[in-house]
């Protein structure tokens, strides 16, 4: 769904609001639930964000929304009508598609479906070095050092493995 134009043209304010907070806004979105307006933001910071941090962006967000919103209700400027605003994680099986999202990966392990040069589907599992502009480098088991350029990923999520402690 299109985010209202209200929300569209307030998107650099709040990306600056999560920023202060010290997170980074990955997405946002609108929907309707009910006969209200539901704002989600996913946020995430460099090893992760907690659910107390998404809280407290939640409320300051709610603060700056209000705030904004009583400032631009001369203009007619405003989602009409009551709205839910949630905040959270994008979690950790969430599709990598670019480089910010590989750069947070770096020093992880992440699953990549890709096609080679050849045109062939690919798996592989390694752990992620670096990421720039246009590919990502990993490390494999398979074929150690590797760059896939993002144009070949056809899926790419973290490697999520558990281990017990015996």
């Amino acid at each position: 769904m299109e985010l209202p134009r209200e929300i569209e043209s307030l998107k650099e304010e709040i990306r600056a609001e999560v920023e202060r907070s010290g997170a980074e806004l990955i997405d946002i979105t609108s929907r309707k639930s009910g006969g209200r307006g539901v704002l989600t933001l996913l946020v995430d910071k460099p090893g992760g964000i907690t659910l107390q941090e998404c809280v407290n962006i939640n409320n300051s967000l709610g603060h700056f929304l209000d705030d904004r919103s009583n400032q631009l209700a001369d203009q007619g400027f405003w989602i009409p009508g009551p709205y839910f605003l949630e905040v959270s994680s994008p979690g950790l099986d969430r599709p990598l598609k670019n480089q910010r999202d590989f750069e947070r990966a770096v020093g992880s392990k992440v699953r990549i479906h890709w096609r080679n040069p050849a045109g062939q589907s690919v798996l592989c599992v390694g752990g992620v070095i670096s990421a720039g502009p246009e590919s990502v480098h990993l490390e494999t088991k398979e074929s150690g050092l590797l760059e896939i350029y993002f144009e070949q990923i056809l899926k790419a999520v973290r490697e999520i493995g558990f281990s017990s402690k015996g």
